[in-house]
């Protein structure tokens, strides 16, 4: 007779990722994950495979839950300059909390895995190209709007957004001072003026 299962394979990957995304893919062990989820090896092996399988559930989920929620607003249908600042200036508020040091999941992943392991690398180059598209959605939403000079080419300022971003997030896992990540969301502002017409340089 099988084992009946007492746990939600949803609930593993949530707990999973709390740890990858604290401690990283080699700095959570084996043993770490079994002793947080309260399951033993021979569950989690049935579940996932190996621990590579886990994390890549945790990813997935991250992707689903976090980033889905972190990018709504530049993801939302009408968004334009506003929603990237604010999603700048969400960032640099964090930078003084406590968990702050997390910084982003994928941002993390990248810095640790992607250069080694092919399926990290799609999680990651997804993720980028999922940044560049919403905040090129932005920049063309603000030029239907006669906010953005016609000039500018969204999709390559999208790209640097999604490049400056990432740069941001790496800074919160670092721990920089608070006050430079602030400078960089300020910067941001700045940039982004230099991007709309005139007479709309100070709408947002």
């Amino acid at each position: 007779m099988g084992r009946l299962k007492t746990y939600q394979r949803e609930d593993l990957a949530r707990r999973a990722m709390a740890l990858f995304w604290q401690h990283g893919f080699d700095g959570t062990s084996t043993q770490m994950l079994v002793d947080d989820m309260g399951v033993n090896r021979f569950s989690l092996y049935a579940e996932f495979g190996h621990k590579k399988g886990l994390f890549e559930a945790a990813l997935a989920l991250y992707e689903d839950e976090v980033v889905a929620r972190n990018l709504a607003g530049i993801e939302a249908p009408a968004a334009g300059l506003q929603a990237i600042q604010q999603l700048f200036d969400g960032f640099a508020q964090w930078a003084g909390e406590h968990n702050a040091a997390l910084g982003c999941l994928i941002c993390n992943t990248a810095t640790e895995l992607a250069a080694k392991d092919p399926s990290s690398q799609v999680v990651v180059n997804r993720y980028v190209a999922r940044l560049s598209t919403a905040f090129a959605h932005c920049l063309q939403q603000a030029q239907a709007d006669g906010q953005l000079q016609q000039d500018v080419d969204a999709l390559q300022e999208g790209r640097f957004l999604a490049t400056l971003l990432l740069g941001f997030l790496v800074q919160l896992r670092a721990q920089v001072p608070v006050l430079q990540v602030q400078a960089s969301a300020q910067g941001v502002q700045a940039y982004l003026r230099r991007l709309t017409k005139p007479a709309s340089a100070g709408a947002d």
